[in-house]
């Protein structure tokens, strides 16, 4: 069984091109140990553990990704240390992430939010 979801995948894609080569990402997804998983209410941590993540520190915030399934609108950010990385995913809407939400066709896109400026995320799906 996979430890990770499709749309799970695509957000570290997207968020870790800049740390990992696509090489080491397929290893990572296809071999990697599961750590732990949390829900929090409001979303989830997901940890994995992989002998080719690097020891030092990194966060992966950039681009700005989003997802979304059944009208709930989240956000993620990936941490990497020791070995281990960690999906932070967490809500942006007005309803919370659900404990069900990994099993969700969730739909998942960077996006650019302008400095100053309201965005309507609804409207990007």
């Amino acid at each position: 069984m996979e430890i990770l979801k499709d749309y799970e995948k695509k957000v570290l894609g997207l968020l870790v091109s800049d740390v990992l080569s696509a090489e080491q990402l397929n290893s990572i997804v296809r071999d990697s140990e599961l750590v732990g998983y949390e829900y929090t209410g409001s979303g989830y941590f997901l940890k994995i553990r992989h002998w080719l993540l690097p020891k030092e520190r990194i966060v992966c915030s950039e681009p700005t990704v989003i997802g979304e399934a059944n009208n709930i609108i989240c956000g993620f950010v990936v941490f990497i240390e020791n070995s281990e990385l960690v999906i932070e995913c967490h809500s942006w809407g007005e309803l919370e992430v659900t404990e069900d939400f990994r099993n969700k066709d969730v739909q998942v896109k960077p996006v650019t939010i302008e400095e100053g400026r309201f965005v309507d995320l609804k409207s990007m799906f």
